[in-house]
């Protein structure tokens, strides 16, 4: 976050209290929206309201070394930028990582192990990112360390900016009319308007990115040091006065106003961004003189601003880390004591830590040499406690792994689906009673998807091929979303134990219907519909198979509704259009209803789980099968051309659908089964493949 000012006597304060009043609205504006989101929808609107700032205090900072020396020390500069971030910095990420290992199920350590050394070495928001294109990685849960990816975005700007400035100056130094801040001009004018016209266009294309970016991010730091390199002395007439107070003013309703128009569902940032970096740029440019200079002053404000740094670091760990521990969502007194707690550990950790080093004559006497040896030791012991966390991970796992190969290995009869927990005679082994294979905190990872098979991001149809090439009794085709990929195991046991040939291809929430489907961004639409014509081009040049077989997620990426029909008509027609793609050419249809969705934080509930496995992790039978899948009705609309495959009774009994069955985790996310789940249903998806293929062809 922008560097508080340390307050000075009057005589000589050159303190921009407007300013400090602008850290104290954006770290207030970004706690409230973490901890109320309703009352505050566009909160999150603080964090560019501090890219802003940094811009603009960055950039007066070095364009007022260059023009008094000509130059600009580069490590002198980032030594003090070291000095002023990183203590903060690293006593949050220390105190996080520790709490994260004693509080935390393991079940969560890999992600937040990776994200805190991400956070550590500043590049958490590529991290976050990278996560949010990975389908494996999308329904990440926010971590502890989330909020470093802004920290991170204002790094990578602390590095650039100087480096540019340094580069441009020496090509254009021999220039007419060269001058330091004409340069930073010319350098920042072109970042607002490439890095802009990239935000508008990366949010419609890709949101996930666009909101972490740095390249989308970096015209709001740009319009903060444009904002620095005016000078704006003392008003000239009373006209020239009142226009600035306006506009400083103004500025400070477009921020007010940003709070309420803009909401987590409005792209962003794109060009909805400008209402608050627009009017964060009027503050800092025109509100030295004016009133929000008198309201900066305001001891509390004053105070708020002078420790924003450290609320924005200490509050969201414990927005994140507080339920986990206590197991229930947060309340309103949960919320109270984070607010207060969050300003009071600031405040302790500011007057006694940063301010201290900042200050000292001893740090600041340091060599810039030996400020970044000292910010390589710390780095290292963070990422030390990020690696040692991710070790820790890795060695239950491999414990767990070689264990569950023994049971897959030897004879147990109820293990996984075996259990048939919702037929008339499940079978129950004593054996199992505290087995939970994979392991919860590998369970996430457990996906033998293959990308030969799978299209993420693009309209390619990849097919891969399961089983014999030739001489195969059957052929069929599986192609739908990533709950049909999460089948792959299953599929590839059918056949090899069959001497069937089964084709598998997918695309993330993207399955065969004719239907609409809803999308974050353009370019999703458009990998998904032409992955769909391609497959049904593919379908129709196979006659020849057996038949093909389908199934998607009921829960995920829902159809758009046409005005006057229904959800449930609009799923039914679009299978049925997409189906007769099929039929239409003489292959049957097999569809597979939709595996049960478990509780959202599954996981992490068994994680905490020792001894023998209980229901505490189950879900409901009536919620976990609650969405509308439509499969059973498209089968019904079709005939006797496609057959209807209803695996629940392997997940579910009569009243609940067990997180673990027969000793197997089953579920790797809310939504997705486990690789070893499907493994263990293989038996039976084969014996009602072959039932329906029976009925379908007989």
């Amino acid at each position: 976050m922008a560097e508080p000012t340390r307050p000075v006597p009057d005589r000589a304060d050159r303190t921009r209290w407007d300013v400090q009043g602008l850290r104290a609205f954006a770290v207030l504006a970004v706690v409230v929206y973490h901890l109320w989101p309703n009352r505050v929808p566009g909160g999150f609107v603080g964090v560019d309201v501090f890219f802003v700032i940094s811009g603009y205090l960055i950039t007066r900072h070095l364009l007022r070394e260059q023009v008094a020396t000509g130059r600009i020390a580069l490590g002198a500069f980032w030594a003090r930028r070291a000095k002023r971030l990183l203590p903060g910095a690293a006593l949050t990420l220390l105190a996080t990582g520790t709490a994260v290992l004693v509080l935390v199920p393991s079940t969560l350590w890999g992600q937040y192990g990776r994200e805190l050394i991400a956070s550590t070495v500043y590049l958490q928001n590529w991290q976050l990112a990278s996560d949010s294109v990975d389908y494996l990685a999308s329904d990440n849960d926010p971590s502890p360390f989330q909020h470093f990816w802004s920290l991170s975005v204002e790094e990578q700007f602390y590095i650039a900016l100087p480096v540019l400035l340094v580069v441009l100056t020496a090509a254009l130094r021999r220039t007419r009319g060269h001058s330091p801040v004409r340069t930073a001009r010319l350098l920042l004018g072109a970042v607002v308007v490439l890095s802009l016209v990239w935000c508008v266009v990366e949010t419609r294309t890709a949101p996930g990115i666009a909101y972490f970016s740095t390249a989308t991010r970096a015209w709001e730091f740009a319009l903060g040091g444009l904002a620095a390199s005016v000078l704006t002395g003392p008003p000239r007439s009373r006209t020239t006065a009142a226009v600035r107070t306006g506009g400083a003013w103004l500025g400070a309703a477009l921020l007010v106003a940003s709070l309420w128009t803009i909401t987590p569902a409005t792209p962003y940032p794109g060009t909805a961004a400008l209402l608050p970096v627009v009017g964060a740029t009027l503050v800092v440019l025109l509100g030295g003189r004016s009133g929000l200079a008198v309201l900066g002053r305001w001891a509390p404000v004053a105070g708020l601003g002078r420790i924003s740094y450290a609320v924005y670091l200490w509050h969201w760990p414990a927005v994140v880390l507080l339920p986990i521990v206590t197991g229930h969502s947060l309340g309103t007194r949960d919320k109270v004591a984070i607010l207060v707690g969050s300003v009071v550990v600031a405040a302790l950790s500011t007057r006694f830590v940063e301010e201290p080093l900042r200050f000292s004559a001893r740090v600041s006497a340091l060599r810039p040499r030996r400020v970044a040896v000292w910010g390589v030791l710390s780095t290292l012991v963070v990422v030390a406690l990020g690696a040692a966390t991710l070790g820790a991970l890795q060695v239950q796992q491999a414990q767990a792994a070689a264990y569950q190969r023994s049971l897959e290995d030897g004879d147990v009869p109820c293990f996984g689906a075996a259990a048939g927990v919702g037929t008339a005679d499940p079978c129950t082994d004593p054996r199992l009673a505290d087995v939970r294979v994979p392991v919860p905190s590998a369970a996430g990872s457990d996906d033998v998807n293959r990308y030969a098979c799978w299209s993420n991001t693009t309209p390619d149809f990849n097919v891969c091929r399961l089983g014999p090439s030739t001489g195969y009794t059957r052929h069929v085709a599986a192609i739908g979303d990533s709950h049909n990929n999460a089948l792959l195991s299953a599929y590839a046991a059918i056949a090899e134990e069959r001497n069937w040939r089964i084709d598998v291809a997918g695309h993330v929430g993207c399955y065969l219907t004719t239907a609409e489907q809803q999308a974050p961004s353009d370019a999703y639409t458009a990998s998904c519909d032409g992955w769909k014509q391609a497959a049904f081009a593919w379908v129709r040049d196979h006659p020849d198979l057996d038949a093909l077989v389908v199934t998607h997620a009921a829960t995920k990426s829902p159809v758009i509704v046409p005005e006057g029909s229904t959800n449930e008509a609009t799923v039914v027609d679009g299978l049925v259009g997409a189906w007769r793609n099929a039929t239409d050419v003489g292959v049957p249809v097999l569809a597979i209803r939709d595996n049960p969705v478990a509780r959202n934080d599954v996981l992490t509930c068994l994680g905490r789980m020792t001894g023998p496995t209980t229901d505490a992790c189950d879900s409901p039978r009536t919620a976990a099968l609650s969405a509308f899948d439509g499969s059973a009705e498209a089968v019904a609309r079709l005939g006797d051309r496609a057959a209807f495959v209803d695996l629940t009774d392997r997940y579910c009994s009569a009243s609940t659908c067990p997180a673990v069955i027969g000793g197997v985790v089953v579920h790797r996310d809310p939504t997705h089964v486990t690789a070893t789940f499907a493994t263990t249903l293989a038996p039976y998806l084969g014996d009602a493949l072959a039932d329906a293929l029976g009925e379908v062809r007989g």
